[in-house]
This record gives structure tokens, C-alpha cells and sequence, in this order.
């Protein structure tokens, strides 16, 4: 009987010295020895070779790449085998039969080479045991560092330069925290020297104050208008801001959709929309743009429908219990309804209050608030959502231009509260709510049509009202817009008429109710003077748009107030 025998010399890897973006060779130099029969073999051997695991039950390369789980290779390798001992280079494409090795084969733990023998004369046999792959082998990682391997500690002072990083190869995600200040400060830079300054975007700052710094004056940035025109022109349609996009309905044969970071206009599906009209009220609710009432060439639907922009799609309101038409209502969205109250139908004013809710029901479900003591029946008024209750103020009736304000509760069936009335008897006016107060500004006293040149202040938590600092705010107006930043109201357009006389606004006001300030607007690069302006807060800027100024217009211009920055000295 014949045996074979194997006896490792060594396994190694095969590695020079090589220029740091040369790659490392993918060679697994291998010495081994043969005996058959006892004695050293000599001539010219047949080998195959793999890489196997532990169990040796996988495959993680072989010399032909045919072995599986483990199993013997087809085509075999020669080599020259003198004394019983031979020496391979694993992986070596340029000998006949050998396939490269890839690096991420050491990524495994258990590596086992396998090796099969043939004399030529006794057939093949599979050499035992296999022989472990030691710590050397798996320095073909070399040329695949895993994050995190090359620490400071393993660099030499100032083997990195600028010249040898990439663009862009250092992120802030990939320093230290307070990497860059410690340097700094190493280095003496990391404090701000005696007489230098600082900017803050607050007046009051409090951690530079601290810090010893002395406040040393103000520099303010330009206010400034851009233009944008797109949609089809119309004075009299409704507009709600989505988080990303102006949505415009109302008043023209399909509604608008305006993107301000892409300056891009288009327009909404028509398919399933409400006939259009004029005077339609809207609110969004998260996701959904919902549009009712109005006027249609003399009549007063109670229709409306809801958009959804994610789908570019109409849904319609059901009519059930839902409310007399009317136009020059208010409504306001409490975050899961919408509630109607006032407006004018045909020849009368209207005093009830309906609460619409999208989420139930086929098409939504409609219910009257029957709380007692409403508001006297009244049209261009004013209503704001506290984020619990409706303040409702002004209006007209016959008789002329109403002072009063009234408070609606609408949990259950809904409490109407009569409260302090404002100073000024007015309607055709605005109304913002900042998160505790009510901003009420200018309008017009009926049958005059005479506009009020002053603004009143409702804070509800003392049931007061205070008048409005008038020094430099804009002129007296109506029918103008008005929206709350978060910090200020913005106050622009509208007409000044008396009697049949119209002059349309183009000027404007910001009002600070914390400093009780205003602050004119650039009129550099406005939009033209205009009445019934659609108006939308994005967070950043003001967008407005449409309205008429004599005609309905398609133009109008989005405006950024120039910020004002606070300087703080070092000492």
C-alpha cells in the first residue's frame, strides 16, 4: 500500500515594501513537504488547493475556484517538488490552474488551507490535517482598511497633510467632538483676543453676556421683494400654505399649486373639483386643503370639496346637515374640524355656527353648534383659533360697523361667551393670533366706508383689550392681508377708498407686539398696489399674490425682511 504524507514548512504571506499607493499583493506563499511510502518525494507533483473553514464544510476559495463545501477541486496545479519539499505562491494567476485570492476572505476567523496529492502513479489523496491560517494571512487586508483602524496613535507627526487628503475627505462627522477647539486652544487660538466682536442674531444674549462681552450696537440687512407671476389671474379666490407649496382655489376654472424653492407654478386636477366660485373660504388640515361656500353669479352654494396634493386629487363634501351657502363667512381649523360661523346669504346675515369634520362619515359629517347667546348674524368679520376656542370680532349689519367680541367653546354642543368689546367699532378687517394675544388692525366703518386708522390688542388670559401703538404704522386701509410670522404681524395691500373712489395699497407694516413697535417694508422691487391680496407666512418669507387693482391679477412677489444682527465686544 501506498501512502502520502504532508508535512507544512510554513505559511506565509508574501509581502515588499511597496509605495503607500501601490496595492498589497494578493499572494499566499505556502512551503510544504511530501513524502510517499515514507520516503521524500521527488519530481514533478500534482496539487490542489482550498481555503476552507474550520469544519472544512465551506468553500472560501480553491486554486481552480470548482471546490464546494469543502470539496476536492477539478483541475490541479504542478509543481516541482525536490526532496519532498515544494513552495507555492496561492493565488497566482500566472501559474496554470491557480485563481487570485481576494482579501475578504480573511474577513472570516477559521481559515484553513487543504491540499490534495497525486505522484502521478497512485491517484489522489487528500493530505491531513488541514493547516490553519495564522496572523499573517491576514494582511491582505492591507489594502481594505476597516473604519477606524488607523488612529492617531498610529500615525507619525505629520504624515497627514493637506496635499494627501482628498476634497472633501474630512467631514465634520468624522472628527472627535471639540476636535477643532482643542487644537485651538493647544495652539493659542482658542479664545476670542481683547476687542474683538461677536454678532447674535438676538438683542439679549444672554451667553455672551455672561461671558464678559459688552453689547457695542446693531447692523441690519436690506429688506428684499422678489417677483413671481404664474397662474391665472383672479381677485377674489381663497389660498392655504401646505408646509411646501401655495395652494390657490377659487374665483378661475382650476385651482394653482405654487412652489416657492423651485419658483415652479401648476396646476391642480380638475377632475372632481367643486363649480367654481368666487368669495370660497379654506383651511388645511395637515394634508388636505378643504374649500366651502362663496358666491356664484348671484347664488350661494353650500358645496365645497377637499384637495389632496399628495395625490393631486378631489374629494366631495357630503351635503348631509351641511349649512345655508354664504359668502364672507369665517372659518377656522381646530385641528380635527372645521368651524363656520356668520356670513351672508342672499339678502341676510347669518349667525349660526356649523363644525365640519373630513374623518368620519362618507365625505365628512356636518353638525350645527347650537350653543346659546351667539354673536349677533354679521358678515365681514374677523375669527381666530386659540388652539381651544374661536374670538370672534366686528362685522357688519344693516345698521352699520359692529364693536364687539365673542368667544366660542366647542367642546360638546358648544359655549358662546360674550367678552370685553375692542375700542373701535370696525369691519373688512385682520385679525391675527400670536399664541396669547389677538392682533386686530385697521378696516373700515360702515356706512362711511371710512377706514380706521388704528389697531387694538385682545389678550385673553386678563379679558383686556389695549390700543394699538399707531406710530409708524402703515396708512389706514381694508380689505388688506395680514398674517403672523411667529414674531410680528405683516400687514400689506389693500384699498383706502371713500365713496366710490378707490386707491389700492402698496405700502406695508411690520408690528412687533413684544416691543409694541412697527417697521416699514421696503417698497423697492414690491409687487403693485392691490386689494384682496392672497397672502402665505412660509416659515422664512412672506409669499403674495393675486388680489385687484382694478383687475384681477396673476403677479406678485415674495418678500424676506432684512435680519438685524446685534454686535458684542470683548473687553
Amino acid at each position: 500500500m501506498t501512502f502520502f504524507s504532508l508535512f507544512p514548512a510554513a505559511a506565509v504571506i508574501a509581502l515588499s515594501v511597496l509605495p503607500v499607493v501601490a496595492q498589497v499583493p494578493q499572494l499566499l506563499n505556502y512551503q510544504g513537504r511530501v513524502r510517499v511510502s515514507g520516503a521524500d518525494f521527488t519530481g514533478a507533483g500534482q496539487f490542489k488547493f482550498a481555503l476552507v473553514n474550520a469544519a472544512g464544510s465551506t468553500s472560501y476559495w480553491s486554486n481552480d475556484r470548482t471546490s464546494t463545501n469543502g470539496s476536492q477541486p477539478v483541475a490541479a496545479v504542478s509543481l516541482a517538488v525536490q526532496g519532498g519539499l515544494y513552495q507555492v505562491l496561492l493565488g497566482d494567476a500566472t501559474v496554470p490552474n491557480m485563481t487570485t485570492l481576494l482579501p475578504d476572505i480573511f474577513q472570516n476567523s477559521d481559515v484553513y488551507l487543504r491540499v490534495w496529492f497525486s505522484d502521478g502513479a497512485n491517484g489522489w489523496q487528500q493530505m491531513t490535517p488541514d493547516q490553519r491560517i495564522a496572523a499573517v494571512g491576514y494582511a491582505l487586508m492591507a489594502g481594505d482598511v476597516k473604519d477606524g483602524a488607523v488612529t492617531s496613535g498610529k500615525l507619525a507627526a505629520g504624515a497627514v497633510t493637506t496635499a494627501k487628503l482628498a476634497p472633501g475627505a474630512v467631514t465634520s462627522a468624522a472628527l472627535a467632538p471639540n476636535a477643532v477647539l482643542d487644537n485651538l486652544t493647544v495652539s493659542g487660538q482658542g479664545t476670542v483676543p481683547a476687542g474683538a466682536a461677536l454678532v447674535s442674531p438676538t438683542a439679549n444674549a444672554p451667553a455672551l453676556t455672561a461671558a464678559g462681552y459688552v453689547a457695542a450696537g446693531s447692523l441690519s440687512g436690506s429688506d428684499l421683494w422678489a417677483p413671481i407671476q404664474g397662474g391665472t389671474a383672479r381677485d377674489h379666490a381663497s389660498s392655504v400654505w401646505t408646509g411646501t407649496e401655495m395652494l390657490i382655489w377659487g374665483d378661475g376654472p382650476e385651482g394653482w399649486r405654487y412652489n416657492p424653492a423651485t419658483n415652479l407654478w401648476t396646476a391642480m386636477s380638475t377632475i372632481g373639483q367643486p363649480p367654481d366660485r368666487e368669495f370660497p373660504r379654506a383651511v388645511w388640515t395637515g394634508t388636505e386643503m378643504i374649500v366651502w361656500g362663496g358666491r356664484i353669479a348671484g347664488t350661494y352654494p353650500n358645496t365645497g370639496g377637499r384637495y389632496n396634493p399628495a395625490t393631486n386629487s378631489w374629494t366631495t363634501i357630503s351635503l348631509v346637515n351641511a349649512p345655508p351657502g354664504r359668502h364672507s363667512s369665517t372659518v377656522v381649523w381646530t385641528g380635527t374640524e372645521m368651524i363656520i360661523f356668520g356670513g351672508f346669504n342672499v339678502t341676510a346675515r347669518l349667525a349660526d355656527t356649523h363644525r365640519y369634520n373630513p374623518n368620519t362619515g362618507s365625505g365628512g359629517t356636518w353638525a350645527p353648534i347650537s350653543a346659546a347667546n351667539p354673536p349677533a348674524p354679521r358678515h365681514l368679520h374677523t375669527a381666530v383659533w386659540t388652539g381651544s376656542e374661536m374670538i370672534v370680532t366686528g362685522g357688519n349689519i344693516p345698521t352699520g360697523s359692529l364693536t364687539d367680541c365673542f368667544i366660542l367653546n366647542p367642546a360638546g354642543a358648544g359655549t358662546w361667551t360674550a367678552v370685553a368689546p375692542p375700542p373701535t367699532a370696525r369691519q373688512s378687517h385682520s385679525a391675527v393670533w400670536t399664541g396669547d394675544k389677538m392682533l386686530v388692525w385697521s378696516g373700515a366703518i360702515f356706512p362711511q366706508t371710512v377706514p380706521v386708522a388704528s389697531g387694538a390688542i385682545y389678550t385673553r388670559s386678563s379679558n383686556t383689550w389695549t390700543v394699538m401703538s399707531a406710530t409708524g404704522a402703515p396708512t389706514a386701509r381694508f380689505q388688506h392681508g395680514a398674517l403672523w410670522t411667529g414674531r410680528e404681524m405683516i400687514v400689506w395691500g389693500g384699498t383706502s377708498s371713500a365713496g366710490t373712489s378707490f386707491t389700492y395699497e402698496g405700502t406695508s407694516g411690520r408690528y412687533d407686539p413684544v416691543n409694541a413697535t412697527w417697521a416699514a417694508m421696503t417698497t423697492f422691487g414690491a409687487p403693485a398696489a392691490r386689494e384682496l391680496p392672497n397672502m402665505e407666512w412660509t416659515g422664512t418669507e412672506l409669499i403674495v399674490w393675486g388680489g385687484s387693482n382694478g383687475s384681477p391679477l396673476n403677479v406678485g412677489g415674495r418678500f424676506r425682511a432684512g435680519q438685524t444682527f446685534y454686535i458684542f465686544q470683548r473687553p
